[in-house]
């Protein structure tokens, strides 16, 4: 099994937005020298749901402050973006990080996101599929000549190319959308779980349905691993475990339930009047869905919270699920500094070397 941090650093309110941009720096790298494999950031802006939106200078910050992991991507908001700058930007991250990067992707669900940059949400998807196109052939072909429906070139040459050949691996950000299983199997990109399909208990069965579409468009895939995020939090007690994030684990239901600075529900596609743009039909079912599971955040899948031994116990039950890629955030928006770099060395330490084969590396 492989075993990641995620990182879009929610601004708990306990906290200035500079510390919590530096808190997230000191995990990473404790990331990194304890010996998780990954790390994991997401783009987002105008909310305390994340502060990533300077993007990629932070993923270069990290790209420059780490030695081993490998830096992925959950997610790029393609459609808020010129697919050429992301080829650009991506190829640059690849060559600087040793060849280290690791490209999710998707075409965005918080509306006041595309509102307060002016693109219309209702070509997202349209944008998503046309830039994933521009974005392998600037990495791929000497020159770009692309003339679609929202990039016009010719002749540019898209530079620097990036060092893993043919590109960086690609991973698309997949709820529970049948038409988007199809599209990534497809293309020969891999999902990202989590959020959704945990909290609705489906992610086993969304990378089952992926499985079997790459079987019928005839891609290999035994050799490929999905990766799937999902809450982990380990402490020397279950005590601790279950005490610690008491009254701080709705932080993030409670800011994607607010409205945002548009006046749009944060977490939500939806407009003023509850319309939804093309290809977010699934979203309604979502919110159904949300409202009748009876273990919020965990149904289908153990928690990945507690002890460590706990934690191994349940990994083997994730792993007969056939997820053997997770990555989480070790931790809650609001738990002191010292209790989430305590779950991630707990992790490394005392869980690691029984669900790998390879000890994890500590220190240099």
């Amino acid at each position: 099994m492989k075993f990641g941090l995620f990182c879009i650093a929610p601004w708990h309110e306990s906290l200035t937005a500079d510390q919590v941009l530096l808190d997230t720096m000191e995990q990473i790298e404790a990331a990194d020298q304890l010996g998780l494999d990954e790390v994991w950031l997401g783009e987002h802006r105008f909310s305390r749901h994340g502060l990533l939106s300077g993007f990629f200078s932070f993923a270069g910050h990290v790209a420059a402050r780490t030695k081993r992991v490998r830096i992925g991507t959950a997610v790029i908001v393609l459609p808020l973006h010129s697919p050429i700058l992301v080829a650009e930007e991506i190829a640059m991250l690849d060559v600087l990080s040793g060849g280290r990067m690791e490209v999710g992707i998707g075409s965005g669900y918080q509306r006041q996101e595309f509102d307060g940059l002016g693109v219309d949400m209702n070509e997202s998807r349209e944008r998503f599929r046309e830039a994933v196109d521009v974005i392998r052939k600037a990495w791929t072909e000497e020159t770009l000549t692309y003339h679609g429906k929202f990039t016009h070139v010719d002749h540019i040459w898209v530079l620097p190319k990036p060092v893993q050949k043919p590109h960086p691996p690609l991973y698309v950000a997949i709820s529970t959308s049948p038409a988007t299983v199809d599209w990534a199997a497809g293309q020969q990109v891999q999902p990202i779980l989590g959020g959704p399909t945990d909290s609705m208990g489906q992610a086993p069965n969304v990378l089952k349905m992926w499985r079997e579409k790459m079987d019928e468009y005839g891609h290999p895939h035994a050799h490929l691993t999905p990766p799937m995020a999902k809450g982990i939090y380990v402490a020397p007690t279950m005590e601790e475990a279950l005490n610690d994030p008491i009254g701080l684990e709705d932080f993030s239901s409670r800011i994607l339930r607010s409205s945002g600075t548009s006046g749009v529900t944060i977490g939500m596609p939806g407009d003023k009047n509850g319309n939804l743009p093309p290809g977010y039909e699934e979203w309604a079912n979502r919110q159904r869905d949300r409202e009748r599971r009876d273990d919020p955040g965990h149904a289908g899948l153990p928690p990945l919270r507690g002890t460590p031994d706990v934690i191994i116990e349940r990994l083997e039950a994730v792993k007969e699920a056939g997820v053997e890629r997770i990555f989480g955030a070790f931790g809650f928006p609001g738990l002191p500094q010292w209790k989430v770099l305590r779950s991630i060395e707990l992790f490394c330490k005392e869980v690691l070397p029984h669900v790998r084969e390879t000890p994890a590396p500590v220190g240099d």
